[in-house]
């Protein structure tokens, strides 16, 4: 690709969507061969912080993923036998496997309130009492909350340390990503951070809004939703995760297919795609065209291991349904590249 000819491109396209008032602000920052080639912001300045929500998940893959790969936990390892509370009859048979690829059944949040969801001792006391829905393994359905207790208490009892405390010493601080990448947010962090426009939700404030303008809620460590970090944060990360963050035999084993039971086939046209913490966003024919990660107001991030590819992209303008973004669309039609709703 031509970046230089792309890139006053890109930037036409995402400034045209916020003239028209579809969006708000953007940036968007792409990687290729390690190596830094767009990164544009518009409506607001390379400075800025988004909530990405759900597209930091895999920061907590690529923390048990290297538990993996140093021989501290294999796939088909019991949960119980590092989280003891997961010895009972119902989740004895829930693995590491089964975690990742988000068929553990553990997808229903038990009912909790702001206060309670910042209290990490209190939910993953809760995760491990829950029941799961249904048998380990079996089926494929999304945690889009529980995921960050799940992986998060997982890794803290593997490596024997803080979640906040892992994710900085091993991804964070790694990657130079201390002012772009937080999973929990500091006064200075605070003071950057685009707010959601929550302009099209038909309830005001939004969940999502409301969610991540809770302070207590923002400066906690909880990876599934929480995540804050600036286009290059995210693309920075997912540039990083193949050969850097993972070895390469690592990340090409973790999204080499659909990690799932064999008798409960994807449904067409969803992007529940999982292999292990990453989302294959890619067409049916070709799932690993991207590994990555979607976030309910539009961010996303994913790496291309055909191109060597990395993209980061933010936005802070909500739509009503959470996977259509027609930016993006548009963005890929640029780049050449199939069309992610997740």
């Amino acid at each position: 690709m031509n970046w230089d000819t792309l890139a006053p491109i890109l930037t036409e396209i995402i400034t045209a969507e916020i003239r028209s008032g579809n969006e708000n602000c953007c940036q968007l920052t792409i990687f290729q061969h390690g190596k830094m080639v767009i990164n544009i912001s518009c409506g607001t300045d390379k400075n800025s912080l988004f909530p990405v929500f759900s597209a930091g998940k895999p920061l907590l893959a690529v923390l048990l993923l290297q538990a993996l790969e140093q021989n501290l936990i294999a796939l088909d390892t019991p949960i119980a036998e590092f989280w003891r509370e997961f010895g009972t009859p119902d989740k004895r048979d829930i693995t590491l496997e089964h975690l990742l690829s988000h068929r553990a059944g553990l997808y229903l949040l038990p009912r909790s309130t702001k206060a309670e969801l910042a209290n990490w001792d209190l939910m993953c006391s809760r995760v491990a009492a829950m029941t799961p829905r249904n048998i380990a393994g079996s089926i494929c359905r999304y945690h889009p909350l529980t995921f960050a207790w799940l992986l998060g208490h997982t890794a803290e009892l593997i490596w024997h340390k803080p979640l906040p405390q892992l994710l900085r010493e091993r991804i964070i601080l790694p990657l130079g990503l201390e002012h772009d990448l937080y999973t929990g947010t500091d006064e200075s962090a605070d003071a950057r951070m685009v707010p959601v426009d929550d302009t099209f939700s038909p309830q005001k404030p939004s969940w999502l809004a409301d969610m991540i303008s809770d302070d207590a809620l923002r400066h906690s460590c909880i990876p599934s939703f929480n995540t804050v970090a600036s286009s290059y944060g995210l693309a920075k990360f997912y540039a990083s995760v193949r050969g850097h963050l993972l070895k390469a035999e690592t990340f090409d084993l973790a999204t080499a297919k659909l990690f799932r039971h064999p008798e409960d086939v994807p449904t067409p046209g969803s992007w529940e795609n999982f292999a292990l913490g990453f989302v294959l966003g890619g067409p049916p024919e070709n799932r690993r065209m991207f590994c990555g990660h979607g976030g309910a107001a539009g961010s996303e991030g994913f790496f291309m291991p055909e191109y060597d590819i990395a993209v980061g992209f933010v936005k802070n303008q909500m739509r009503v349904d959470f996977t259509t973004h027609p930016v993006r669309d548009r963005i890929s039609a640029a780049l050449g590249v199939p069309v992610r709703h997740w």
